[in-house]
């Protein structure tokens, strides 16, 4: 499958296999390996940390602000796997523990392990964002937790726009334009743990130029639906509150990318009455602002 504008191979389990060819793309299997030794091969570990409803930890062959773009390190997930990113060879080696399962393992590669790779690396930077296709640029939407961007994501498919993510974004840039680099072709507008939900068929797999990011604000069912562009250090702030990956070290990093893409993205707060009925009110209110329809 395609994820994050990479080809991903699950090699030891044929549940997950999707294999499709795709030369363009850099390919990252993922294998089994039955032995690893971390303390071996990683000099230093972090301590344990909560997310996603497990205990987890990093190695690292070096220190993070040391290592450059390549180099190898590892999630160990407690009692249930050791994720390890083969940096040489380019592929993700996998140990199982007791509690190891086939889907336990896609979720945590999919959506958290490929993201800290590719943001270590400095391939692009990540938000924590719902993101759709309208005329043919990504619409990203970005809430605190339970305020509603997988909803208002479902929504927008549900009228037919192609989905990019439901829960994080890859973001590129080149030059003055910044491109959306979609997630997994996953969808879960319900929040499991450790599940993806289920699969999309409608998926965006090449890079789109973001149009503008939505920050959405919850308000009463009857209020009117307002829209507001963001400007100066408020811009910025909708960047920072949306951040995926949050790394210290990386800090002043994140925050001259994101300074620089706050000049040339719009972003608009937009007021979302909590009330189911009135969705299709936000919807158009949003597309009718990028495909304005047709006058008569």
């Amino acid at each position: 499958m395609i994820v994050f504008n990479r080809h991903i191979v699950f090699q030891n389990e044929e549940t997950l296999q999707t294999h499709i060819s795709h030369d363009s793309l850099e390919t990252i299997n993922v294998a089994e390996e039955k032995e690893y030794s971390l303390q071996k091969n990683f000099l230093l570990k972090s301590g344990w940390y909560p997310m996603s409803g497990r205990e987890m930890r990093y190695y690292s062959s070096k220190p993070f602000e040391e290592a450059g773009r390549i180099f190898s390190w590892a999630l160990e997930i407690k009692d249930t796997m050791t994720l390890v990113w083969d940096a040489d060879q380019r592929n993700i080696l996998y140990t199982k523990k007791k509690e190891y399962t086939p889907q336990i393992l896609k979720f945590w590669v999919l959506h958290t392990f490929i993201p800290l790779i590719l943001e270590l690396e400095r391939s692009y930077h990540f938000l924590h964002v719902g993101s759709v296709e309208v005329a043919d640029k990504a619409v990203l939407f970005s809430a605190f937790s339970y305020g509603g961007k997988s909803t208002l994501t479902d929504y927008f498919m549900q009228n037919g726009h192609a989905m990019l993510t439901d829960d994080s974004i890859a973001i590129e840039s080149r030059g003055d334009t910044y491109f959306a680099v979609s997630s997994y072709p996953f969808h879960r507008p319900f929040r499991e743990i450790e599940t993806l939900g289920y699969p999309v068929v409608n998926f965006v797999t090449d890079p789109k130029p973001i149009h503008a990011v939505y920050l959405l604000e919850k308000s009463e069912p009857d209020v009117a639906i307002e829209v507001t562009e963001l400007k100066g250090i408020e811009k910025f702030k909708a960047f920072y509150y949306s951040s995926f990956i949050d790394f210290d070290f990386m800090k002043q990093e994140r925050f001259g990318f994101f300074a620089e893409m706050a000049k040339n993205v719009a972003i608009y707060k937009i007021t979302i009455p909590w009330n189911i009925e009135r969705l299709d009110e936000v919807y158009h209110t949003i597309v009718d602002r990028i495909d304005p329809p047709d006058m008569v």
